[in-house]
Formats: C-alpha cells, sequence, structure tokens
C-alpha cells in the first residue's frame, strides 16, 4: 500500500571526498574495476564497496547497484557506514552515456534507447562477476537511481516477470516521469496487463521542488492496482531534485533491506 509522506530535504549533491586520516578497523574498502559489457559493447568502470570483516560473510550481504556512480559513490558510503549498514556497495559510472543508457528518447533528452541492453549489463553480467568476485547475495539486491537514473529503476521494474526479477527491492529518486510519461505509464500498463503480481519492493520518492508532481501521479496509478505482495512506499521531500538524495537514499534503503511492509 502507498505510503505517502513528508520529509525534510536532504543535504546537497554527491561526489564528495571521504576525507583523510587513517580508516577505522570497522570502515569498509574501496576497489575500482571495469567490464567490457557484451550487451552494447560498452566497457563500464564501477566502485565497489566492502564492508569491514564484522559485517559477516560477504556471500550473505546484499548488494546495492547504484546509477550515476561518479556522483553519489562517496554519499552511499558515508551513510552505510554512519549507520552501520552492512551492505555491498556497487556504483557504476557512466561515461557520459545516461541519457542513451537509462532512458527512451523522450522529451528532456533524444539521445536515448539504450535501457534494455544497459538492464541486460546488469543483470546478466555485471551482477554475476560481483557476485562471483566480492560475493554479494542474489536475493538481495537492490537497485538505485536518481532522475533519469530513477525512471531507469522504473523500467528496470516493470521489464521483468513476477519470479525473475533481478532485483528484490527498487529505490527512484526524482525520476524524470515528466519527460517520458507516455512511456513510463506504458510500461506500467503492459506489466499491469500480464501480471497480478509484482513481488519487489518500491521506494519511490520526488522532490517538492522538483518531479514531486508527476511522480505521486504515477505513484497513485501503482496504488490503485493493488499488486499482491508489493511492498510500495512513496515520499515527497521537501527540497530540491539533487538536494533529497542523501536522506531519500537513507530512508530507502533502510525500507528496501526490511522484512515488513
Amino acid at each position: 500500500m502507498l505510503g505517502l509522506l513528508a520529509g525534510c530535504g536532504g543535504g546537497g549533491g554527491g561526489g564528495s571526498s571521504s576525507g583523510g586520516g587513517a580508516p577505522s578497523a570497522d570502515s569498509g574498502t574501496r576497489e575500482t574495476r571495469s567490464l567490457n559489457a557484451r550487451a552494447n559493447a560498452t566497457t563500464y568502470s564501477f566502485n565497489v564497496y566492502l564492508p569491514p570483516a564484522s559485517a559477516g560473510p560477504r556471500a550473505s550481504l546484499p548488494v546495492l547497484y547504484v546509477l550515476d556512480g561518479e556522483s553519489w559513490f562517496e554519499t552511499m558510503v558515508t551513510i552505510v557506514e554512519a549507520s552501520a549498514i552492512r551492505v555491498i556497495i556497487v556504483a557504476i559510472n557512466t561515461g557520459g552515456l545516461r541519457n542513451r543508457d537509462f532512458v527512451p528518447a523522450n522529451s528532456c533528452t533524444t539521445s536515448g534507447g539504450g535501457q534494455a541492453a544497459f538492464l541486460d549489463f546488469i543483470r546478466g553480467e555485471l551482477a554475476p562477476y560481483i557476485e562471483s568476485t566480492f560475493g554479494g547475495d542474489a536475493r538481495q539486491r537492490v537497485l538505485f537511481g536518481h532522475s533519469h537514473g530513477g525512471g531507469f529503476v522504473l523500467y528496470a521494474l516493470f521489464a521483468q516477470v513476477p519470479g525473475a526479477h533481478a532485483f528484490k527491492s527498487y529505490l527512484s529518486v526524482d525520476a524524470s516521469i515528466g519527460c517520458m510519461t507516455s512511456e513510463v505509464y506504458g510500461w506500467e500498463q503492459a506489466y499491469a496487463a500480464a501480471h497480478a503480481e509484482l513481488p519487489v519492493r518500491l521506494h519511490l520518492s520526488s522532490a517538492s521542488s522538483g518531479n514531486s508532481a508527476a511522480n505521486v501521479a504515477f505513484g497513485l496509478v501503482l496504488d490503485q492496482r493493488h499488486y499482491a505482495r508489493l511492498a510500495f512506499r512513496q515520499q515527497v521531500y521537501s527540497g530540491t531534485h539533487g538536494g533529497i538524495v542523501p536522506q531519500a537514499f537513507s530512508e530507502g534503503l533502510a525500507f528496501a533491506l526490511a522484512t515488513g511492509a
């Protein structure tokens, strides 16, 4: 069921440094890797955060996949370490291809259309690589995206049939639904025509000084579907398009990793 809440806006944008000084015994580690995607013949770099050994066996940990990784990686790491959330973070750098990879061609950006291939890369190539190299529980994957990235999260949600979702939880922050209204509604309508259940967790958040109107309207549509097995929460935060991301992420991740509705 939809829960429409208002909250205080978060801070500024991401991409900040993690700061100097020696890491504490309870700090995680960072690595940078790259992978050549067969799905779209593109090489993607990505940053990986691994929690400290005290988090327990890595094979049992959730894995958070973050879009626009160059903007949000350090923000996410700071939040999970401050909250002692034990999660592997994989932050995918866009390489300037976010308008191609995240969304179809739309009224805001016309160079789209690569979202299907990008999803194939994440679920068919990147996720297996992460789990075989670093660990992580395939049953606890989380996908995070902001703006066009939030639009991609919604595409990924409806592009997969029940029982075959690549992610357990989907975090869409201030998605650019207004740029591609017919496409987003079309994804949901096609899914609803074929399936009565949506067995995932969805946190749909938006900014009062951003894309809240389009996101709230879409959230009402989802709520009225009464999808079986869907844990859904919608929140509007007081703040700007980018400014709400830290709080939306922090609360969205807590919702994603929860076991109840």
